[in-house]
């Protein structure tokens, strides 16, 4: 489905400053655009509108396909995406259960949003127009439910002797709150992920992305080239990565619902999980 309907702001505080149109109110209450130099997304421009599906058509298709064709915010579990979203796990777990021979401790990383916690009622709710205040409050107030599957996989590694890390773009300040929606505080919606393990540093195994200003000596190197330092996705994701596997771990697996979720290496196989609502470069 064509992802440049709907771009938005990075909802795990990604700073893609060339992505993005600027828009400025005027004083007298118009509204002025300025272009950036080039969109991050890279798609082909249609020649005439037959070429493009209509924006309200193609939302009642995402409907029909998470299995809320009246927009519930509620996906089914017999749905085409979480026929898709457990095949992906499915997939996992053989790979996972072949591993016996890797070089150091084994380990899988995966994302949050829509890789282990499904964002779903969110898009319902805010009509996919992301909005980080009201973001925050689904965040904050740990309104997730786990995507379909995934619980089963990340406690069969667990289980399997898999050290399990969760990294995710969302700001340092949502970590508490990540952390009790995946596993269990009894705030919310507990997902029942395990606990992340922590690393040999003391880490605690849940990365979420700092301020700049707090970045430690690994995303200060990896991204001193990106725009003010800022890491961008693939930056950050990777360098952490980098950053795990110098622990002395070996990420047997990725799994992430954005293609910027797994680029970058340091991982033996990623596993791109379903995700037709928006697109991070």
């Amino acid at each position: 489905m064509p992802g440049p309907i709907w771009r938005r702001p990075s909802r795990r505080a990604t700073v893609i400053a060339l992505a993005t149109l600027t828009v400025a109110a005027l004083a007298g209450g118009g509204v002025a655009y300025a272009a950036a130099t080039q969109p991050a997304i890279k798609t082909s421009t249609p020649r005439s509108e037959r070429q493009i599906t209509n924006i309200d058509v193609l939302r009642q298709q995402i409907r029909n396909y998470y299995g809320d064709p009246l927009g519930t915010g509620v996906a089914a579990s017999d749905s085409n995406y979480a026929k898709e979203a457990k095949s992906v796990e499915a997939q996992g777990e053989h790979f996972l259960a072949d591993r016996h021979h890797v070089h150091g401790t084994k380990a899988i990383v995966l994302d949050v949003d829509d890789t282990t916690l499904l964002t779903w009622n969110y898009e319902i709710f805010s009509n996919w127009a992301y909005n980080p205040t009201t973001n925050a409050t689904y965040v904050n107030n740990q309104m997730f439910p786990a995507v379909f599957g995934m619980v089963d996989l990340v406690r069969t590694a667990e289980r399997e002797g898999y050290a399990i890390f969760y990294l995710t773009g969302r700001p340092t300040s949502q970590k508490e709150a990540t952390l009790g929606n995946l596993t269990e505080d009894h705030i919310g919606v507990d997902a029942g992920f395990p606990k992340p393990t922590a690393l040999s540093d003391g880490e605690d195994g849940l990365f979420t992305k700092p301020a700049v200003a707090d970045y430690p000596d690994y995303l200060k190197t990896a991204c001193a080239g990106d725009p003010n330092g800022s890491c961008t996705t693939i930056h950050y994701k990777s360098a952490t990565r980098a950053h795990i596997e110098s622990l002395g771990y070996d990420i047997v697996a990725n799994f992430g619902d954005q293609f910027s979720d797994l680029e970058g290496g340091h991982a033996d196989r990623t596993f791109k999980m379903p995700n037709p609502n928006y697109y991070l470069p």
